[in-house]
């Protein structure tokens, strides 16, 4: 047996990164780092298709998960601080499970992340990626299960349980999932350094140096708990660091505007998707799909679409660059639109973009603008060549895949009348943009299409 021995890493980021010798939670960390599961990682982008706008945002969920658990780490020294070392030991293995899951958050991601999953939402398969997270923790026939349960029998399932877990029981579930997670507090960083975006920095060490544990109560309808109110803990913000507070939820706004919902990362967003629906439909019919669609019959694309109940050995098979490696086959497809899309993502030849915002923010007009569009292409909406995407909006607390809407994925900060408030109810800025800014874009497969429709500047006929 080899003796344990410290590890590090150089991260953009936090620096180095150390993993001690004589901690075992650290340990574990490191050995679940080599696992084959977690080494697919590397072959999925944080951003998906954002280098397509921003070509240095090349950035992985490898790198990123190992700085969440870096940063999970100091929260945990955070709640350390905050309820003694006494408190602290009592709960000492659920700390440990709550470092574990940060490591493990993003396991269940599939190639392209929130664009696979809105592809499986659309086929009526509705499984989020925490939920394959779980299911791949807890996979009997894979090396992370094995690994965890000689920590500790029963740690796998602590671990998929906090993954999973959509409402906090205690203060550890902030650390994987909450509004000053150790998720955000790593993406905000990484994909600012990483898009070169000069917007959305935030002041972390003065974050981290406020923070506080309070009770917050929350909808009985948002917990698991039978109350008419629940109260839980969660991590709070003393007064004088609401500045930075705000800086805080404005880079994630940022971000959200000019990087997440850019136009064209959007456009590419959602010719994949398109792609990978017509790969779902070709698939299955098996005697036609390798000709349909030019990959082999057991692909793991045709392999994952053709099963009613993909498993997780499937389901591990995706990654962005099983679709990237795909798409040069893909332009020899008998389907002439997998053909062709397969040739407009290998070559960036994007669909064209119009956006509703470029004649005005009235909404008014921008209806009556739509109304036309839809009606002119309603069959090249319907077939395609035109792509509608009404769903980009942004506030305060957006948050890609996930629900915003609950208290305890809202920032709160201290008031010393009356305890810990959501942030909105203390600063002007912040409130000013709570409130969800929709917008609607086209893309059209012909730019003459795009012009046309552009041309007509909300006009009726």
């Amino acid at each position: 047996m080899i003796a344990p021995r410290t590890q590090r890493l150089r991260d953009p980021v936090h620096g180095l990164i150390v993993f001690q010798r004589d901690q075992p939670v650290d340990q574990l960390a490191w050995a679940l780092i080599a696992t084959s599961e977690f080494q697919r990682l590397r072959r999925i982008r944080q951003l998906g298709v954002a280098e397509f706008v921003f070509p240095s945002a090349t950035h992985t969920r490898f790198a990123h998960s190992i700085g969440v658990f870096h940063t999970a780490r100091a929260l945990i020294n955070i709640i350390r601080r905050e309820v003694g070392e006494e408190g602290f030991d009592r709960d000492k293995n659920r700390a440990e499970v709550a470092a574990i899951a940060a490591l493990l958050h993003d396991l269940g991601h599939g190639p392209f992340s929130h664009t696979f999953e809105s592809v499986q939402k659309s086929r009526g398969i509705g499984r989020k990626h925490e939920q394959w997270t779980a299911d791949i923790i807890r996979n009997k026939d894979g090396q992370v299960l094995p690994l965890l349960e000689a920590h500790r029998p029963g740690f796998a399932e602590e671990v998929a349980t906090l993954v999973s877990a959509e409402d906090p029981t205690d203060i550890f579930h902030a650390v994987v999932s909450s509004s000053f997670d150790a998720d955000r507090l790593d993406y905000l960083r990484r994909d600012r350094l990483m898009t070169g975006t000069g917007a959305g920095a935030i002041d972390f060490d003065w974050l981290m140096e406020h923070v506080r544990i309070r009770p917050i109560e929350i909808d009985a309808v948002d917990s698991d708990i039978p109350a008419d109110t629940v109260s839980v803990p969660t991590f709070c913000l003393e007064p004088k660091a609401l500045p930075a507070a705000e800086q805080f939820l404005l880079a994630r706004y940022t971000l959200h505007e000019q990087v997440y919902f850019h136009k064209a990362t959007r456009c590419v967003e959602h010719m994949i998707a398109r792609l990978l629906r017509l790969l779902a439909e070709r698939a299955g019919v098996l005697e036609t799909a390798p000709a349909m669609t030019g990959l082999p019959a057991d692909h793991p694309l045709l392999r994952f679409f053709r099963a009613a109940q993909p498993s997780v050995e499937d389901y591990l098979a995706l990654d962005d660059a099983v679709i990237t490696a795909a798409l040069g086959a893909m332009q020899t497809a008998g389907d002439a639109d997998i053909a062709e899309l397969a040739m407009r993502l290998r070559n960036r030849d994007l669909y064209k973009t119009l956006d509703l915002r470029a004649f005005g923010e009235d909404e008014g007009k921008q209806t009556q603008w739509a109304r036309w569009i839809d009606r002119e292409f309603k069959d090249k909406i319907a077939a395609g060549a035109v792509i509608k995407d009404p769903d980009a909006a942004i506030s305060i607390y957006t948050q890609i895949g996930g629900d915003d809407e609950k208290v305890h994925k809202k920032l709160h900060v201290l008031d010393q009348a009356e305890g810990p408030r959501e942030i909105t109810a203390l600063s002007k800025m912040i409130e000013a943009l709570r409130a969800k800014r929709q917008f609607t874009r086209y893309y059209f497969a012909d730019e003459a299409d795009r012009d046309r429709a552009r041309q007509r500047k909300g006009g009726t006929r």
